[in-house]
């Protein structure tokens, strides 16, 4: 049976929430060095936004792993998750990247980083999957 998604990497990240609200309190510049405006713009803009943050944190991480690079060859703000609306007004996140992330991505053959986030008082949970051509 073939598939058509030509899965090049997975990823898989775990923060805890606590971690990142006492970053965001502690470091001023803590929002601006990992996440995009528009990423700020969407968690400052819920009710918890320390919950959003830590999902997206653990998204970009598991993206990371997901292209098959470490840590310190990407820079977490030139990933983004962005957050579109579907037919049910549910938020379906999307990734976009930028930068050197882009490239290395391309230089992988990746299409398409398919990325599902979830999350509790306690922990964000993502997971990632980086498909190419099938």
């Amino acid at each position: 049976m073939k598939d058509n998604f030509n899965i090049l990497g997975v990823g898989i990240d775990l923060v805890e929430v606590d971690r990142i609200k006492k970053l965001i309190n502690k470091y001023s510049k803590f929002l601006n060095k990992f996440f995009t405006k528009n990423e700020i713009e969407y968690c400052n803009g819920k009710k918890n936004r320390a919950i959003h943050f830590a999902g997206k944190f653990a998204a970009k991480e598991a993206i990371i792993k997901s292209i098959g690079f470490g840590n310190n060859a990407l820079k977490l703000r030139e990933i983004e998750i962005n957050n579109m609306s579907n037919t049910n007004n549910n938020s379906i996140p999307k990734v976009i990247l930028h930068g050197s992330a882009l490239s290395l991505a391309n230089k992988r053959d990746i299409e398409e980083i398919l990325i599902s986030i979830t999350h509790t008082k306690e922990y964000a949970i993502a997971i990632a999957y980086a498909r190419g051509k099938a």
